[in-house]
């Protein structure tokens, strides 16, 4: 990866190649006031409801095998009904969003497919030890109705793939191809926020 190259790693997408590639390749983390110098970051997004079965499906396996005395049915359930639980399958733009608070507003995001992680890293790596999810939580994962307007406005996002833009002209241009979800996710947080630079 070139030294000047900055990619903001979401989870389930392409983490592991890069968690492996930076355990080869020792580099320079860039975490939070820091990211703030940087002019160009590049963004891997995926698609959601693949990125949303393989993150509960993570969740679930991971939280089981970390506390043998939970009831995995219990688990599942809190996974499938409280759908910011965790940071495996939090939306692509609640973590967009956090990169935003400390990145300068005229930072430059390049969204890039997730065929990147192979020609960033040279890596496929795949969580170990998760099997993957069952027919049954994937149709209990494709009912979900509570997460929709996040899963579209995610949907946008990976339309957003070859494209660049700051910030403020993505939120724009998901107001545009996605009013209603735009209001109902954005439009709240606003509301509860009080506006500021990251969400105007």
């Amino acid at each position: 990866m070139p030294s000047q190259r900055y990619v903001y790693v979401i989870f389930k997408n392409g983490h592991s190649s890069f968690d492996a590639f930076e355990i080869k390749n020792p580099g320079r983390v860039v975490v939070n006031q820091q990211i703030q110098k940087l002019t160009n970051i590049d963004v891997i997004v995926r698609d959601p409801q693949d990125r949303l079965v393989s993150g509960i499906n993570t969740f679930i396996q991971h939280t089981v095998r970390d506390n043998p005395d939970l009831d995995p049915p219990t688990v599942e359930w809190f996974a499938l009904n409280y759908l910011s639980l965790n940071r495996h399958y939090a939306s692509q733009f609640s973590w967009i969003l956090n990169l935003a608070r400390y990145s300068d507003p005229n930072t430059t995001l390049n969204f890039l497919p997730m065929s990147a992680v192979g020609d960033i890293t040279g890596l496929d790596r795949k969580p170990l030890g998760v099997q993957p999810a069952s027919k049954e939580l994937i149709n209990q994962i494709n009912l979900l109705k509570h997460k929709e307007m996040y899963q579209r406005i995610d949907a946008v996002i990976f339309g957003c793939i070859g494209q660049s833009m700051t910030f403020a002209q993505l939120l724009q241009h998901i107001k545009i191809i996605d009013s209603p979800a735009y209001e109902y996710v954005i439009g709240h947080a606003q509301q509860i926020l009080n506006p500021t630079y990251v969400l105007s």
